[in-house]
């Protein structure tokens, strides 16, 4: 299992935002980083726009609103915001709070849509408003809240606990597999990594159905932005075609359908086996540009990890060891970190006594090399042959030796 995040240094992050969004499954990984990117939708959405800037259906407006009772917070500005399915995100309304924490905000609607209520420190409150007068309560720094007078709104709350429960098992299980990693013990650990697996996928399943089965919209599709883009593409068509046939006319279906040709779009380049190697390019520790072109001729290793990522750490000895037996057979590593702060990458390849070309842009989640191999989970690799095509993917522990005995001359 890995990390990614969009993220969890990154799971503290994400816990304290999962009131307003998540989105967490890998194909058969575990993306806590990625959690924090794919977040973007409600929490980092590139659009700001002004209420009443979209287009609506003709429908006379329904006025809704959301009062909150946060002990212990601090006056402050507190932001009504429409999540929009194309990642965009409306002002609705703000007022700013009082000594005692409550406050009072007001919208109004002809469908019903995604909302957060934004507090300063970006923490949130993820709503799913049809109608009504909706309370909250929490305590500041409110990492848990209770929804009163919207039926989805409790719903989706009940969604997003059940994501924070798989998390935090999921760290867990890290954190153990991590341990049965340094005792040596290659059964259990095995064992273990194929418990998490199964977990995983067994979570998958549970979010495909919550989202075909929902009888809320906004509810649904907030469940299938948790799925990874990786490998669920057809998924994600489908799903929209039956969103159609559920909500027919709906304003956040053809959000939604913007949102996939977006996707489609900025899907990455082929990076299954049988596909040649994207090129890329990165500066060293050193600050000198190595492509991947120029390894050409032999077997490289593709392995993407992170400093702050607790599974590459733990599988780092594996790829260590591999390198020390296999380098002086025609096999090399080039290795690419999602490190966003250059000390911690440095500090991480000296500790950890990694001796095959470093390379990375510093753009964390953001780098262009793993946009480039869809990338959405570490610690993951790619083993190429000398004419620069892919033959083996994901390869950790005992699989990878396995598959370079296999391969490598004599």
């Amino acid at each position: 299992m890995g990390y990614t995040p969009h993220s969890i240094k990154q799971v503290n992050e994400i816990t304290s935002k999962l009131q307003a969004y998540s989105f967490i499954l890998m194909r058969n990984k575990l993306s806590f980083a990625s959690i924090f990117i794919l977040f973007c939708f409600a929490i980092l959405a590139p659009v700001l726009l002004f209420a009443g800037s979209g287009k609506h259906k003709e429908a006379a407006p329904v006025p809704f609103t959301v009062s909150g009772d946060i002990a212990g917070m601090p006056e402050h500005m507190v932001k009504l915001e429409l999540l929009r399915a194309n990642d965009t995100v409306v002002a609705v309304d703000s007022q700013r709070s009082n000594a005692a924490g409550h406050f009072e905000l007001a919208g109004s609607l002809r469908e019903p849509g995604l909302y957060r209520v934004h507090f300063q420190m970006d923490r949130f409150i993820l709503l799913s408003v049809d109608k009504g007068n909706i309370k909250i309560a929490a305590t500041w720094p409110v990492e848990g809240y209770t929804v009163q007078g919207s039926e989805p709104s409790e719903r989706i709350k009940i969604f997003i606990d059940s994501v924070r429960n798989f998390m935090g098992k999921m760290q867990n299980g890290s954190k153990q597999l991590e341990s049965i990693k340094a005792s040596g013990n290659k059964e259990l650990f095995t064992a273990t990594q194929k418990d998490l697996e199964q977990m995983n996928q067994a979570f998958l399943s549970f979010t495909k159905q919550y989202s075909d089965t929902t009888p809320y919209e906004a509810n649904a599709i907030l469940a299938a932005r948790v799925i990874n883009p990786e490998g669920q593409y057809s998924y994600f068509e489908s799903f929209a075609g039956n969103l159609e046939k559920r909500f027919p006319g709906a304003t956040m279906t053809r959000e939604y359908k913007q949102y996939l040709v977006k996707l489609k779009a900025s899907m990455p380049l082929p990076t299954d086996i049988g596909d040649k190697a994207p090129d890329l390019s990165l500066d060293d520790t050193a600050g000198k540009a190595i492509a991947l072109s120029s390894l050409q001729g032999k077997y490289v290793l593709l392995d993407f990890w992170a400093s702050w990522c607790g599974p590459c750490r733990a599988e780092n000895p594996n790829v260590l060891a591999a390198y020390k037996k296999y380098k002086g057979r025609n096999f090399t590593i080039l290795a690419v970190s999602l490190d966003s702060k250059r000390d911690q990458w440095l500090k991480a390849v000296q500790h950890d006594g990694l001796l095959w070309p470093q390379v990375s842009d510093l753009e964390g989640w953001q780098s262009g090399a793993a946009a480039k191999y869809g990338v959405h989970a570490i610690p993951t690799n790619f083993l190429i042959d000398p004419s620069g095509v892919i033959i083996a993917k994901s390869l950790r522990g005992p699989e990878l030796e396995s598959k370079l005995e296999e391969v490598l001359p004599k």
